[in-house]
């Protein structure tokens, strides 16, 4: 699904070296408490997997479509500019699905809060792209691998891993990210990530950089970019509490 932040194009690189945990160490239940995009969850083969997001359009998206993938063929085109603004400022007037999926999708690189529209644009041949119908049948080509999966809405911190070890795998706001429309405690959800690992859980954590006790288990470098004009390259990161390898 189309998401700000996804690990979409990353998901070949950090999938295997999960699935190696959850392998090695015979876990039977699989976290993810920043579900997003479910770019990472829908390849995950686990007895047992878990998303959670505290933004509720991504679950009640994949919640809604799920028990009714129909719903989607009633997207039959991309949203007006008018229209778009329309959803995303008056909530009450629409089903909670069907605002998930007008913002979701039609949303500039998925930057719903602090974004704007970006259904279409013109290419540099005069010709247009229609980026609303392109994410809608990602996210259909997507849901039948989400099956499953137990979805719960909320916060990390609301998250109750089971007694038995499990993998809880983090991909929250960056520090120096921006666009998820709240502020984020990092030091708190670090803190987090070492009372989870404490338990005897395992914690992997998406970040481009980590506390000091903490060690990096992967990094690939990325050019990173919320608008054609400013790109930057970053080195994306995996970390994993010190000692619990």
């Amino acid at each position: 699904m189309k998401y700000i932040g996804s690990k979409a194009k990353l998901a070949k690189y950090i999938v295997p070296i999960l699935q190696g945990y959850i392998k090695d160490n015979k876990i039977k239940t699989y976290i993810e408490p920043f579900v997003g995009g479910f770019n990472i969850i829908d390849k995950i083969d686990c007895e047992n997997r878990v998303a959670t997001d505290i933004d509720p359009l991504v679950i009640d998206l994949v919640d809604d479509c799920l028990n009714n993938p129909h719903l989607l063929d009633l997207l039959s085109d991309a949203p007006t500019r008018e229209h778009y603004y329309d959803v995303r400022d008056n909530a009450w007037r629409y089903q909670s699905w069907y605002r998930a999926a007008i913002l979701l999708f039609a949303s500039y690189n998925a930057r719903v809060y602090g974004g704007c529209y970006g259904a279409t644009a013109t290419t540099k041949d005069g010709a247009t792209r229609n980026y609303f119908e392109e994410a809608k049948n990602n996210f259909k080509r997507q849901l039948p691998d989400l099956h499953g999966i137990l979805l719960g809405c909320g916060g990390y911190t609301e998250t109750t891993p089971p007694k038995s070890r499990a993998l809880i795998y983090c991909d929250p706001p960056y520090a120096e990210g921006i666009g998820y429309g709240k502020d984020f405690d990092t030091d708190a959800f670090w803190q987090w990530c070492r009372e989870r690992s404490a338990e005897g859980h395992i914690v992997i954590i998406s970040e481009y950089a980590a506390p000091s006790d903490f060690d990096c288990i992967w990094q690939h470098d990325i050019v990173t970019h919320l608008n054609n004009r400013n790109k930057i390259a970053k080195v994306e990161r995996l970390f994993i509490y010190g000692g619990a390898k």
